[in-house]
C-alpha cells in the first residue's frame, strides 16, 4: 500500500521544483533588464551634462578670443553625439549672460550663468568669474 502512494508523488513535486526554478530564473532576466536600461538611462542623463560642459568650454575659449561672442545662433553637434545651443547676452562691458541648452537622445538640460571678463585686450578677454547652474531638465 506504501508503494502505490509514492508512484504518484514524484512527478508532481518535479514539476512544482520546475515550476519554481523557472519562475525565478525569469525574475532574475527581468531584474538584469531592468538594471540594464536603468544604467542606459544614467549614461545618457551624464552624457547630456558632459555635453553642456564641453558648450561651457567652448564658449570660454570664443569669449577669450573676442568678448563680442554672442553664441552659435543655433543647435551645434558635440563629439559625443549631442547637440548644445549656446546664447551669450552682454548686460554689461565686463559682464556677460549666458544660456546653455543641452541634448542628448531623451535628455534636455538648460544651463544659465554669468561672466565677469577682464576686457583691457580687446578684442579678447579673460575669464574672471563663471558662475553657472542648471535651470532645468527633461
Amino acid at each position: 500500500m506504501n508503494k502505490l502512494s509514492e508512484d504518484g508523488f514524484v512527478l508532481p513535486l518535479v514539476l512544482v521544483v520546475m515550476a519554481l526554478l523557472t519562475a525565478g530564473a525569469g525574475y532574475a532576466l527581468t531584474r538584469g533588464m531592468v538594471e540594464l536600461e536603468a544604467n542606459r538611462l544614467n549614461q545618457d542623463y551624464q552624457l547630456c551634462i558632459v555635453t553642456a560642459k564641453n558648450a561651457m568650454a567652448i564658449l570660454q575659449a570664443e569669449l577669450e578670443e573676442d568678448v563680442n561672442y554672442s553664441g552659435t545662433g543655433g543647435k551645434s553637434a558635440d563629439e559625443n553625439g549631442g547637440y548644445y545651443e549656446i546664447q551669450v547676452f552682454k548686460t554689461a562691458e565686463k559682464l556677460r549672460y549666458v544660456e546653455i541648452s543641452s541634448e542628448y537622445k531623451a535628455y534636455h538640460m538648460n544651463f544659465s550663468g554669468e561672466i565677469e571678463l577682464v576686457t583691457e585686450a580687446v578684442p579678447s578677454g579673460q575669464i574672471v568669474r563663471f558662475n553657472w547652474k542648471m535651470v532645468g531638465a527633461v
